[in-house]
């Protein structure tokens, strides 16, 4: 489907299922890693413990987290709101180190490098070893998103003058101190039939300066999670060729797996003598 989908500029994307490329944008405020204090756009984290009994050892996941703030996708022909929430998202920066502390004392001074130096400065200790990680989405990183697109959701721009002069009255009726004493002519702390059309009056005169006001603001878009049930949603820093090999090898490594333990089960059996 990445290999396959055309890609669509933001200006003109159609309302759907859709497939855009651009550049990663801050939304409102910059996020901050959980574990090294990084500015970034998204993060996602986990600290493990490792455990032993016996001749079995492994890494538990003791405390995780993923950032749902909203960020921003921009190409050469405008911006779009990226919601993040229930997507499967891959990204260029990933941090791991290991300390003796539940939670890290220092960051990492550079993106993990499997190294023979890394390993020596390790911070680990004979008791209690813990173990971080913390993948980051960077201001400026390439970014291909995959999910629904929509243009102007909150419906501000195409609503009808009646109900956004509706919508105003109510609005206004929440202060009815202060609409008797604006429309109220003759004191009799009510508004008679007169008051209350020249009410509703300026309520229409707001309702049509308002539309005019959202008909001269560029249009707003958003993608997120598909509503369509079966389709992905996708989210990667890395190249679009890039993100296809890594979503190919992974699909072939499960297919692997599954034929080995299928054979395994198999051999099982058999030999069992079912």
């Amino acid at each position: 489907m990445i290999e396959d989908m055309p890609t669509s500029l933001i200006r003109s994307a159609s309302q759907g299922f859709t497939e855009l490329v651009g550049v990663a944008r801050v939304n409102n405020e910059m996020q901050i890693g959980p574990l090294t204090g990084t500015p970034c756009l998204w993060w996602n984290y986990s600290i493990e413990k490792y455990q032993s009994s016996g001749k079995s050892s492994n890494w538990v996941t003791i405390e995780s987290g993923t950032s749902d703030a909203p960020f921003h996708i921009q190409d050469g022909t405008g911006l779009c709101q990226v919601l993040p929430s229930a997507a499967d998202i891959t990204t260029r920066h990933k941090y791991r180190w290991q300390g003796r502390h539940r939670r890290p004392s220092s960051a990492p001074k550079q993106e993990q490098k499997r190294s023979l130096a890394a390993l020596l400065t390790m911070d680990i200790s004979i008791g209690k070893r813990y173990r971080y990680t913390e993948h980051l989405l960077k201001e400026g990183d390439p970014l291909y998103v995959l999910g629904h697109f929509e243009s102007d959701s909150s419906g501000q721009r195409t609503i009808t003058v009646e109900k956004l002069a509706g919508n105003i009255l109510r609005s206004w009726k929440q202060d009815f101190a202060k609409l008797l004493e604006e429309y109220d002519h003759n004191d009799d702390g009510q508004l008679d039939i007169a008051e209350w059309q020249a009410v509703q009056k300026m309520a229409k005169k707001a309702a049509l300066d308002q539309q005019r006001t959202g008909a001269t603001q560029p249009a707003l878009h958003q993608i997120g999670k598909p509503v369509e049930n079966g389709l992905p949603f996708l989210i990667g820093s890395e190249e679009q060729g890039t993100l296809s090999k890594r979503y190919r090898l992974k699909a072939s490594a499960c297919g692997a797996g599954f034929l080995v333990i299928g054979a395994a089960a198999s051999w099982y059996l058999s030999a069992r003598g079912f």
